[in-house]
């Protein structure tokens, strides 16, 4: 059993060794491997490189609510992800125009800006709604136009560059052609509108904003304060498709006191997550499966809205991380290994797999590999050998003999620790015999001068 062991050792010790000799022989064909891999590591760049920055409208709006769950994701797994909070769409749009600002990430809600306005961005989809909601104080009103209605008399609208205002303006001017920024259209900042509307100093507001607003649910929770419906809703479907249908239904605000008394029915918009084409993949399935994660967790007031993210506004390029979400879905190894692992899966495994489709004939010609430099070395020996053998007849003292004895030894010595492979075997003891004789030689020839 020690014998084995001690051949083992001496096997491993062998094998070592001419695995150290192959390398050196094909050591340019690896530096050429590694330097194509290290360009191909560079170019699929596996981690981000810088930061992310996310712009976000006021405190209490949708999009700050969804930074706020956007960063609590990136945080858990390892990203870092800054905020930005901008007053409002005016200002978030020059930042996102600007070469040198920092931010790379920006919520658009549909229909208050178009891709003409955001070219070097892409789209992760709708991450969520934004209902628009149309609150008024006094009796209740019916009318099939609210903003006809609306259109001479005092109104808050949200603060100049809000997305409110600008879909405002748009739906104003779907049946009110012409009617451009009026003296009783009141530019107010979201919070103190909804003051003066509760203080009864205006009649209406208009502000786009999630059910969960802090403003909305102030304005849903006063008796004062009605909501209006709008009988035409889907004919404004029909005409504006980035908007959708929602419904406030019969007592969905009190059940205890119904209200509203009869089904709201109301417009809603998406709101777009954007980011910039070379924003790193990584961070771009980090935001799906933080809006996927936040959809799941929050109860969704409006089921008809549909799970979240989605691709309903078509007018924003898909990435083409996003193209795979959608087409796709999440693949299978996020669920089960580290978000930076799965995600650095997901961005290398086409190069992973091209590697894998290189490495089987490799793998199957290594051995052929491996073969041919046991067959080179050994005929390196022979060579070596033979200019032994040519210095040893060339010599004519003992000193010269005893040097080119020292050189066979050391010969004698290498091609013992050569570990060749089966079909090479028979060329290594004929190595070895040569070997010896050589030396035999060599020692006659010291004997013989040494007697002169």
């Amino acid at each position: 059993m020690s014998h084995i062991k001690l051949y083992s050792k001496f096997d491993l010790a062998r094998e070592a060794s001419v695995w150290k000799k192959i390398g050196i022989f094909y050591l340019p064909i690896v530096l050429l491997i590694a330097v194509a891999a290290a360009a191909i590591f560079f170019y699929v760049e596996p981690f981000p490189r810088q930061h992310t920055v996310l712009a976000t409208e006021q405190r209490g709006t949708v999009t700050d609510q969804l930074g706020d769950g956007f960063q609590s994701f990136f945080e858990r797994n390892g990203l870092p992800l800054q905020i930005e909070s901008r007053t409002g769409l005016d200002e978030i749009e020059k930042d996102l125009r600007d070469p040198g600002s920092k931010i790379n990430a920006s919520f658009v809600v549909s229909g208050a800006g178009s891709p003409a306005d955001y070219p070097g961005l892409v789209s992760l989809g709708n991450v969520a709604i934004a209902p628009l909601w149309l609150f008024y104080r006094g009796d209740a009103i019916s009318v099939d136009d609210p903003f006809e209605y609306y259109r001479d008399k005092p109104i808050a609208i949200g603060a100049p560059g809000t997305v409110s205002q600008k879909l405002f303006k748009t739906l104003m001017e779907l049946n009110n052609p012409g009617t451009g920024d009026k003296p009783n259209f009141l530019k107010l900042p979201h919070a103190e509108a909804a003051d003066q509307l509760l203080a009864g100093n205006i009649d209406a507001l208009f502000i786009v904003d999630a059910f969960s607003s802090p403003i909305v649910q102030r304005l849903l929770q006063s008796p004062d304060i009605k909501l209006m419906n709008f009988p035409l809703v889907d004919a404004y479907v029909r005409r504006l498709p980035f908007l959708q249908k929602v419904t406030v239904p019969r007592g969905g605000i009190d059940i205890s006191e119904i209200r509203p008394p009869l089904d709201v029915a109301m417009l809603a918009s998406g709101v777009n997550l954007l980011v910039e084409k070379d924003v790193h993949p990584t961070v771009q399935w980090a935001f799906l499966l933080a809006a996927r994660e936040i959809n799941l967790k929050t109860s969704n007031f409006f089921p008809s809205a549909g799970n979240l993210p989605q691709y309903k506004d078509r007018g924003f390029p898909l990435s083409p991380v996003a193209t795979r979400f959608y087409t796709s879905g999440v693949p299978g190894f996020f669920g089960y290994l580290p978000f930076w692992l799965a995600s650095l899966l997901e961005n290398v495994w086409v190069v992973l797999f091209a590697l894998f489709l290189l490495a089987l004939p490799i793998f199957k010609k290594i051995v052929g590999y491996r073969g041919f430099a046991s067959q080179k070395l050994l005929w390196l020996h022979f060579w070596e050998l033979r200019y032994l053998e040519d210095e040893l007849k060339d010599s004519r003292t003992a000193a010269d003999v005893k040097s080119v004895l020292d050189h066979l030894r050391r010969l004698d010595d290498q091609v013992a620790a050569t570990w060749v492979v089966d079909d090479q075997m028979r060329h290594y003891f004929n190595l070895r015999r040569c070997v010896a004789s050589a030396i035999q030689d060599a020692d006659k020839r010291i004997a013989a001068l040494e007697k002169l």
